[in-house]
């Protein structure tokens, strides 16, 4: 999976959840009582490479929490965004070619010890947290005692120099902490069409035929 965007959304049980989804254009995919935390799945589009745009409203009119994120594992690419009762709380952006986590702000929230810490998994063989870049033997010892520090407190803004995230599984980890499965998500979102790629289209399409054209007037 090389582009993913979801939603983790607490519904608070209220019984007009569904009926909020529908008016931030979700489709619905479930009935019936709402468990305390959701998953929406949001379909890919090239104008919306982002988190999905409801978050923040959707967060306001529910009254409770949104964890939105988009990924993009080919260039690992990763932006989290989490709002409670329509204010951002916490921002989390990745980018490998930008030079790491170029953006964190906000407090620290909770479910940041899920992302970002683990058991280990199995890599080549080997276990280790799988969001470091080297195996935790590799590691100096002052690296190793930093980040065993910031596991435990589960606070991990000492060591983002050492956290480098390259598949989906810390986003999979994030879900399991809150209960919901990304294969069965409660609804489906699309983000609104935009006019942008095809005027962009349509300009190159209309300078590619005034050149055309311009070299035929000035042919002999």
């Amino acid at each position: 999976m090389s582009t993913w965007i979801g939603a983790v959304v607490e519904t608070r049980g209220r019984e007009d959840f569904w009926d909020i989804l529908r008016r931030h254009g979700v489709e619905l995919l479930a009935t019936g009582a709402p468990p305390a935390f959701a998953f929406i799945e949001c379909t890919k589009a090239f104008s919306a490479l982002a988190p999905p745009a409801f978050s923040g409203a959707l967060s306001r009119d529910v009254g409770g929490m949104v964890l939105a994120f988009f990924a993009q594992t080919n260039v690992d690419v990763y932006e989290l965004q989490c709002f409670r009762s329509g204010e951002r709380v916490r921002l989390l952006e990745y980018t490998r070619d930008g030079g790491g986590w170029i953006k964190h702000e906000g407090e620290v929230q909770p479910w940041e010890r899920s992302f970002f810490f683990d058991e280990g998994s199995m890599v080549d063989g080997a276990a280790w947290p799988d969001l470091l870049g080297t195996e935790m033997s590799e590691l100096s010892e002052e690296d190793r005692a930093r980040y065993e520090a910031a596991k435990r407190s589960g606070d991990a803004t000492p060591v983002l120099d050492l956290l480098h995230p390259h598949s989906t599984r810390p986003l999979r980890r994030l879900c399991a902490s809150f209960g919901v499965d990304p294969s069965a998500p409660v609804g489906r979102w699309r983000p609104p069409r935009s006019a942008k790629p095809w005027l962009l289209l349509g300009v190159v399409l209309a300078f590619l035929a005034g050149m055309s054209l311009l070299g035929a007037l000035t042919r002999p």
